[in-house]
């Protein structure tokens, strides 16, 4: 979709707009303001961010999905298994140091 597509869109329609695909929290927040779009979807950052609304509300990282474990060729594995922020910090703390 080319960089002006919503804000030439928004120009004719007046419905709502929804839009997904390559947002990320800052790129979806101006396309919110500037009034292009009315909704943004995040399809594959929650399947790897079971927490993604807070991850993005208090600023931390967005873990990235691993694309081989799509659309049933590793079973549950990649869907059900990606631990939210509280659990990653915890399991990075209770590590040894190397």
């Amino acid at each position: 979709m080319p960089d002006d597509f919503a804000a030439s869109f928004r120009k004719t329609y007046r419905g709502t707009l929804i839009a997904a695909g390559g947002f990320t929290r800052e790129t979806a927040e101006e396309a919110l303001q500037a009034g292009d779009l009315d909704l943004i979807a995040f399809g594959r950052p929650f399947i790897a961010n079971p927490d993604l609304v807070e991850r993005m509300q208090q600023g931390r990282p967005i873990a990235v999905p691993d694309r081989t474990t799509f659309y049933g060729t590793s079973g549950a594995r990649g869907y059900t298994d990606y631990p939210t922020w509280s659990e990653e910090s915890a399991a990075m703390k209770s590590e040894p140091e190397a």
